[in-house]
C-alpha cells in the first residue's frame, strides 16, 4: 500500500504539468511496428501455391489412397511452414486542429518477409529433372522429378519478398484532451511504391492506441493497428516471386513523440464582455511586471465548497481567453485566501487542504481551456487564511517571465 502511495507521489508532478493532446499543438513522432503473424490476402495465398512441392506427390508404386493422403499431408505441412510477416517503421507529423480531432502526414517503410520460401522455381525443378533423366536413364522420370523437387524442398529459406514505402494521410480522434493518458483511434491511407520488384502501392489502416505524456511536451504511445496493402500496376519479373496482390496483417506499435505549441493564430481576436466586467483591482500595489486579477470566492465557488458554479465557470472561461490572447508571455499564479470556518481551530489541517483543493479546481478549468501547464506556477499555492476582512478571495497573479 505504501509503495503505491510513493509511486503516485513520484508521478504527481508529471500528471500536473504534462501537456497532453491540445488544440493548436504540432506533434512529431516515430514508431516501430511488429507484425503479429496473422496475415491474409492474395499475396499470402500465392506464396503457399508458389511454395507447394508439387512433384513430391509424383511417386510410383503408391496406391491411390496413399497418394491422396500424402498430397493432403503435404498441403497442410506447406501451409504451416509458409508464413508471411511484416515490419513497419513510421515517422510523421500531426496537427491538433480541433479539441478532439487531429490530422497528420506520415511516411511508412514496410518490409514483408516469407518463411521457408523455395529458392528454385517450379520451372527449374522441371529442367533439373530432365538433366537427371539424361544422367540416369535407367531410373523413371517420376523418380527424377521427385529427386529434383526434394532438393528444392530442402534448400528453402526465409526471404524478403516486398519492400514498400508509402506516404499517408491519417485522422485521429482523441478522447481525453489535455490529459496525461490519452486514448485515441487513428485511421487513414496513402500511396507509394514497391521497391523490390516494381509496382505502385495503395495502403489503408486503422488502429487504437494510448499515449502517456511526460516531461511536459514528450509522450510515448502503444498502438494496435491493422493495415491492408495493395500492390497494383505490377510489371511481372522473370524467374522471381511475383509479389502482386493484397496483404493484410495486424501490428503492435511502440513509439515516442514530442509536441510543439504553435503561435495561436486562430484564437478569438476580441475578448468577450465578461472579461471586461472582471474586477481587476489589485489588493496591493504590485511591481510593474506583475498584473493581478481579484475575485470574491463567492463569484467562483459555491459557499463552503470546492465546486465551481456555472457563473464562476463562465468567468474562468473568459479569463482563460484573456490569458491566452492578451498575456501569452506571463506566468500564472493562483492564490486562494480562505477565511477560517466558524468553530474550526486555527491550525486545522483540513481547512488548509480546503484552499489547496480550490486552487486545483481552478487549475483544471484553465487546462481545459488550453492554458499550458508550464505557464501555471505551483497551481496549489496560497491556501492561506485571509485576515484583512471577512471575505474569502481568489487572486490571479500574472508574472512576466524573467
Amino acid at each position: 500500500m505504501w509503495k503505491c502511495k510513493w509511486i503516485f507521489l513520484l508521478l504527481l508532478p508529471n500528471i500536473l504539468f504534462a501537456e497532453g493532446f491540445r488544440k493548436g499543438n504540432l506533434t512529431l513522432f516515430g514508431s516501430g511496428s511488429y507484425g503479429l503473424g496473422m496475415s491474409s490476402g492474395s499475396l499470402e495465398r500465392f506464396a503457399e501455391t508458389y511454395n507447394f512441392p508439387t512433384y513430391l506427390s509424383f511417386r510410383e508404386g503408391l496406391s491411390q489412397e496413399t497418394s491422396a493422403l500424402f498430397y493432403y499431408g503435404l498441403t497442410e505441412f506447406n501451409s504451416d511452414q509458409v508464413r508471411l510477416n511484416s515490419h513497419l517503421g513510421e515517422m510523421g507529423v500531426q496537427y491538433a486542429f480541433f479539441k478532439y480531432l487531429s490530422i497528420g502526414l506520415t511516411g511508412v517503410y514496410q518490409s514483408i518477409e516469407a518463411s521457408n520460401l523455395r529458392q528454385l522455381e517450379p520451372t527449374f525443378v522441371f529442367l533439373s529433372a530432365n538433366q537427371l533423366q539424361r544422367q540416369y536413364p535407367t531410373s523413371s522420370y517420376y523418380d527424377s522429378l521427385f529427386s529434383a523437387e526434394l532438393f528444392s524442398f530442402l534448400i528453402r529459406k526465409d526471404q524478403r519478398i516486398s519492400s514498400i514505402t508509402t506516404g499517408n494521410l491519417d485522422f485521429g480522434i482523441h478522447f481525453l484532451p489535455n490529459s496525461v493518458f490519452d486514448p485515441y483511434i487513428r485511421f487513414g491511407g496513402g500511396m507509394g511504391n514497391e521497391r523490390q520488384s516494381g509496382g505502385k502501392v495503395e495502403r489503408f489502416f486503422a488502429g487504437v492506441g494510448l499515449r502517456y505524456h511526460f516531461l511536459s511536451s514528450y509522450f510515448i504511445f502503444l498502438e494496435a493497428l491493422t493495415a491492408n496493402t495493395y500492390i497494383v500496376d505490377f510489371k511481372p519479373q522473370v524467374n522471381t516471386f511475383r509479389n502482386r496482390g493484397n496483404f493484410e496483417e495486424s501490428f503492435v506499435s511502440l513509439g515516442i513523440g514530442k509536441q510543439f505549441s504553435l503561435a495561436s493564430s486562430n484564437e478569438e481576436s476580441n475578448v468577450t464582455s465578461v472579461v471586461q466586467s472582471i474586477d481587476k483591482t489589485p489588493t496591493i500595489e504590485s511591481p510593474p511586471h506583475i498584473k493581478t486579477f481579484s475575485f470574491l470566492a463567492s463569484e467562483l465557488f459555491e459557499p463552503r465548497t470546492t465546486r465551481i458554479h456555472v457563473e464562476g465557470r463562465a468567468k474562468l472561461d473568459a479569463l482563460a481567453r484573456s490569458f491566452a490572447i492578451e498575456y501569452p508571455e506571463y506566468e500564472i499564479v493562483i492564490i486562494n485566501f480562505v477565511a477560517p470556518f466558524p468553530g474550526t481551530e486555527e491550525e486545522d489541517p483540513f481547512h488548509e487542504q480546503f484552499g489547496i483543493n480550490r486552487s486545483f479546481a481552478i487549475f483544471q478549468i484553465l487546462r481545459e481551456k488550453n492554458i499550458p501547464a508550464k505557464r501555471i506556477v505551483n497551481a496549489t499555492t496560497g491556501s492561506t487564511r485571509y485576515e484583512l476582512d471577512s471575505s474569502e478571495r481568489v487572486i490571479f497573479e500574472l508574472r512576466a517571465k524573467q
